[in-house]
């Protein structure tokens, strides 16, 4: 399994993948359920299975000082845990004041299109990303109408 750490670090070879974003804290059935859906669609169409998580934690970064959420794994078992699980490549991003900056429209461009270009991506119904959550589920079905991808829940 390949460790990528940060957007920077993606290089052309990474193009062309299938992918799930979350913290990942633990490999719990749910989190089993989404790495089984990306299997079967990354074997169908012959892509590694990306997993793309953050270090911090987002709510990590937004919790005051002394106040942060504890955390089930240590970063190191998460990813021994998910090359059980048949992972090919994790991508940490790192949780910074830039990434947190960052609008949806901007995270999805330049990381699912020109970064990893996703041909399938699965997140939970709940998912929120970009700059004050402002993405969601249906932005992310409508951007894959548009950039040709395929998503799952």
């Amino acid at each position: 399994m390949e460790l990528i750490r940060g957007l920077y670090n993606l290089r052309p070879r990474h193009r062309g993948c299938v992918a799930t974003i979350g913290n990942f804290d633990g490999v719990h059935l749910g989190h089993q359920a989404v790495l089984g859906q990306l299997s079967e669609q990354a074997d169908e169409l012959g892509l590694p299975l990306v997993v793309i998580t953050f270090e911090p934690y987002p709510q990590e970064f937004f919790s005051p000082a002394g106040e942060c959420p504890s955390r089930l794994t240590r970063f190191r078992e998460k990813l021994q845990m998910l090359r059980r699980y048949g992972v090919d490549r994790v991508l940490s991003l790192g949780f910074d004041q830039a990434l947190s900056q960052m609008s949806a429209e901007a995270f999805i461009d330049r990381l699912l299109v020109n970064g990893l270009n996703v041909s399938y991506l699965v997140v939970g119904n709940d998912f929120r990303f970009g700059h004050r959550r402002q993405g969601d589920i249906v932005m992310l079905q409508a951007a894959g109408e548009k950039h040709g991808w395929r998503t799952g829940k």
